[in-house]
């Protein structure tokens, strides 16, 4: 157990299908085999997240992963996600090994000490711990800190993705019968905009001060000159 790569998305553990089938005892086909035949029991953004595209891109490079391009999806389990498998396997190793996981792998978020609330720590101080003001002060920088850098739940992190493929279908409509390398050039144009307009060098890097930010940059989204008349040139170049 000692040996499990510490995969992330977002700050939190996940687990991939094959460390799931790994520390199950079994193969990636019976742990997609259970997941098909008990779908509706697994909720996307609960149980798991599904990486495509950019997306899955992005986080391959994360975790130097970026020579696997064959890869077209990736399922990364939670461990709720991981508790439901152990559930429908129901085999004995599966059990054992998900307390493993819940005593070890999942614990690290447990350790650390959830912060007091702003309330809960101006109580603290005006009891006579050190300068009210001071502490004040500091509780205060302390929470702003914190809410400037929560991560993105993975539903809302799912959401940003799918609606950049809705927007890019969209505008993609807009060009007619348009080829794969041109359907490239609108999702690079998208996603460049938004790490423009969030300061981020790559989506995996999202907080949750930007879901609105690149929501509302996402529905009013329209590809730059340059991506246009790009565009344009491919499609005179495959008309010739």
């Amino acid at each position: 157990m000692n040996e499990l790569q510490i995969t992330e998305l977002n700050g939190q553990r996940v687990l991939t299908t094959q460390q799931i089938a790994d520390g199950y005892g079994t193969t990636n086909k019976v742990i997609s085999n259970n997941f098909n035949n008990n779908r509706t029991r697994f909720e996307e953004g609960k149980h798991f997240v599904l990486l495509v595209g950019e997306y899955l891109k992005e986080f391959l490079h994360s975790q130097n992963l970026g020579t696997q391009n064959k890869i077209r999806k990736l399922y990364l389990w939670t461990e709720k996600g991981a508790l439901l498998h152990a559930k429908s396997l129901g085999t004995d190793e599966a059990w054992d090994m998900y307390d493993i996981l819940v005593d070890t792998y999942f614990k690290v978020k447990e350790e650390k000490q959830a912060p007091l609330t702003l309330d809960q720590q101006i109580a603290a101080i005006a009891t006579g711990y050190g300068s009210v003001k001071e502490e004040l002060v500091e509780v205060k920088d302390r929470v702003s800190d914190l809410e400037e850098n929560a991560p993105l739940s993975a539903g809302e992190y799912n959401y940003i993705g799918s609606r950049i493929n809705q927007r890019v279908a969209e505008v993609a409509r807009g060009y007619g019968k348009i080829t794969r390398e041109q359907r490239g050039k609108l999702f690079k144009d998208i996603n460049q905009g938004v790490k423009v307009v969030t300061g981020v060098s790559t989506r995996t890097q999202l907080r949750a001060k930007h879901f609105d930010t690149v929501v509302d940059f996402t529905n009013n989204w329209e590809p730059s000159t340059a991506t246009k008349m790009q565009l344009r040139q491919m499609s005179f170049d495959f008309e010739e």
